[in-house]
């Protein structure tokens, strides 16, 4: 399997500018593919050229790009094999005329990886720079009408490719991969709309939002593995239950995965805390930490529990291990742990409980109420999702199309989480939410020069984030 490995070396001419060189290399072992200040140097075998100074362009040839990162980002992509499997996966009955439908899908996810908040944004943040299209073999960008056209094209059949290449493309380069034991947290979200004719759009559960129309976004997420990854995606009309994706989830990671042995802890709220789910999870065998369905279970069972019997957590929360339980629609007993909380917003108590298939000595009840609360993750993941890669608006009123955006959109999350890990590795950067990543690195402009098979990219060296991957380099702290 292939790799990029960077490097990185102080050039002989400028005392203080730094040079990293991303050579494309064959190795075995990926955790080897990123090495930073060992002092190669500029080859044939180099694939981009990243110089940091504060002197302008190098010569007159070369060419403002307004995200240096989207050409990395664009060549990691092409060869870890990305691109050509979208091409070889996507077949779209239409014909091509200037733009291939690759050429197309490249565009889009481009766009989503700088922040566009619309479809027409292409024809500011991208169009303009032809530097940006040659990263990706374009001379130009296709205008945004080309992509809303391109999005109307998906029909039933391409949603079944696109769900394969999601698939695909986390067997062949998931950092899931790597382990033997992946958790996940399941979610879902609401997706409001404005407007009559958005297909599929129905009234449901919107909190804050009554009466709204939209959809209900689904979604499983890796954690407590470097990087996070979105594992499945289904979207339905408003009123679906926000449960009912739950086992199309499990199933969907399974199949990722290739076994359930492969699946650690799942962490689930409420929603999926029914009798009926703890049972056939029980007989799966998978442990999980789910959120009981309904606080009156949890009112009734804190009524037998002592005042001396609760351990506190913090200054507003308690918990009590429960033991094993019987409860509701379950033919198992399953361990409960019992949490009360002090609301200081309407100064009242309240009760929860969790469902936990973990043994004491695995978690005690405090560490089951943490790992639980550490589940505001794939929350935050939400709000990524919708503001960091501006999920929202929906950006067509197709069901169909809107699908097909939420899939490049997570092709696009996953990929800048793949880059971050393997590219950006001991730089300071890699643990950068992707919010951040998209409004701050995405956006750091580079003069750009492309030599044969080569790519050569001028970096402001005063731009704070700059500093931070410069610093990488032991050679560039002793350089002053």
């Amino acid at each position: 399997m292939f790799f990029f490995n960077l490097y990185c070396h102080k050039k002989k001419d400028l005392s203080r500018e730094i040079q990293f060189c991303v050579n494309w290399t064959n190795h075995e072992d990926s955790t080897e593919s990123l090495r930073v200040g060992d002092g190669k140097q500029v080859t044939e075998n180099t694939l981009v050229e990243v110089a940091i100074n504060s002197n302008g362009p190098a010569s007159a040839t070369d060419m403002l790009a307004p995200s240096g990162f989207l050409c990395l980002v664009a060549k990691f992509a092409e060869q870890i094999g990305f691109f050509n499997l979208l091409e070889n996966q996507i077949q779209l009955p239409y014909k091509q005329v200037t733009y291939t439908h690759l050429d197309k899908m490249k565009t889009l996810i481009a766009a989503i990886a700088v922040g566009c908040r619309h479809i027409q944004d292409i024809n500011y943040q991208l169009r303009p720079y032809p530097a940006l299209a040659q990263s990706l073999n374009m001379i130009h960008f296709p205008e945004q009408s080309t992509i809303n056209r391109l999005l109307h094209q998906f029909s039933g059949a391409n949603l079944t490719q696109l769900d394969e290449l999601f698939e695909t493309s986390l067997r062949q380069w998931g950092w899931c991969q790597k382990h033997p034991k992946v958790n996940f947290d399941f979610d879902s979200t609401g997706l409001i709309v404005y407007g009559h004719t958005f297909t599929f759009a129905r009234k449901g559960y919107f909190p804050k939002h009554q009466g709204a129309k939209g959809y209900q976004l689904s979604m499983a997420y890796s954690y407590g593995t470097a990087p996070n990854e979105i594992l499945s995606l289904h979207l339905d009309p408003g009123n679906c239950p926000p449960a009912a994706r739950f086992w199309d989830a499990f199933y969907q990671v399974v199949e990722i995965l290739g076994s359930v042995d492969r699946i650690g802890i799942i962490r689930a709220d409420a929603a999926q805390g029914t009798g009926e789910n703890i049972q056939e999870l029980i007989e799966t065998g998978v442990d999980f930490v789910i959120k009981g369905f309904h606080p009156l279970t949890a009112r009734n069972f804190a009524k037998s529990v002592a005042e001396n019997q609760w351990i506190s957590t913090d200054f507003f929360s308690k918990v009590v291990d429960l033991g094993l339980r019987k409860i509701t629609n379950c033919a198992h007993p399953v361990r409960v742990i019992l949490i009360r909380t002090y609301n200081s917003r309407k100064e009242q108590i309240e009760f929860s409980h969790l469902y936990v298939r973990l043994t004491l000595e695995k978690m005690s009840a405090p560490e089951v109420f943490d790992f639980y609360n550490k589940r505001q993750n794939i929350e935050a993941l939400f709000n990524c999702e919708k503001n960091g890669l501006h999920l929202t608006p929906m950006k067509t009123r197709k069901f169909a199309s809107s699908l097909a955006f939420l899939y490049f959109n997570v092709f696009t999350f996953n990929l800048l989480n793949w880059f971050k890990h393997r590219m950006l590795k001991n730089t300071q950067l890699e643990n950068m939410g992707l919010s951040e990543f998209v409004d701050k690195l995405m956006k750091i402009p580079a003069y750009v020069k492309a030599r044969s098979r080569q790519l050569e990219l001028n970096f402001p060296a005063e731009h704070p984030m700059i500093k931070k991957l410069a610093a990488a380099s032991t050679e560039f702290l002793t350089a002053g």
